[in-house]
């Protein structure tokens, strides 16, 4: 059974659910501009890039670094423990394709929302990113 006491608890979990996803190159704490980037994921099968955003509980901090992070990824998520799932606004994620996953105590995760595909991705900073984490840069 997991502890949700420190944040980085959540990273495990998530980092094998995104590579059972097929986002096996993965990298956590990924440095952009002020912020990390809890989790960013790529997928060699699908050509897209994949960043989560980790909380215990504070999801409108989340949202908002989450929104910051959809310029450098094609997916979005954030990850919160399920039992702090039900106080998360669903429609605004929704509205602005940010997905959702429930991560449990057992270590399972459960996708709860699909992200739609970033309309503002940036080439410039994805690409970048995609370099580092195949090792051409």
């Amino acid at each position: 059974m997991l502890s949700f006491d420190l944040e980085s608890n959540l990273l495990e979990p998530v980092a094998n659910y995104q590579r059972r996803k097929t986002f096996r190159r993965q990298y956590d704490e990924l440095p952009f501009y002020e912020y990390r980037i809890d989790l960013f994921g790529f997928s060699q099968k699908l050509g897209s890039t994949v960043a989560v955003e980790l909380k215990l509980s504070k999801w409108k901090r989340a949202f908002e670094q989450a929104s910051i992070y959809q310029l450098c990824a094609d997916f979005v998520y954030i990850a919160l423990p399920s039992i702090n799932i039900a106080k998360v606004d669903i429609s605004l994620l929704q509205e602005n394709g940010i997905g959702l996953i429930s991560v449990f105590e057992t270590g399972r995760c459960r996708q709860i929302i699909e992200p739609l595909p970033s309309p503002v991705v940036r080439p410039h900073y994805r690409d970048h990113y995609i370099d580092l984490l195949m090792g051409t840069e």
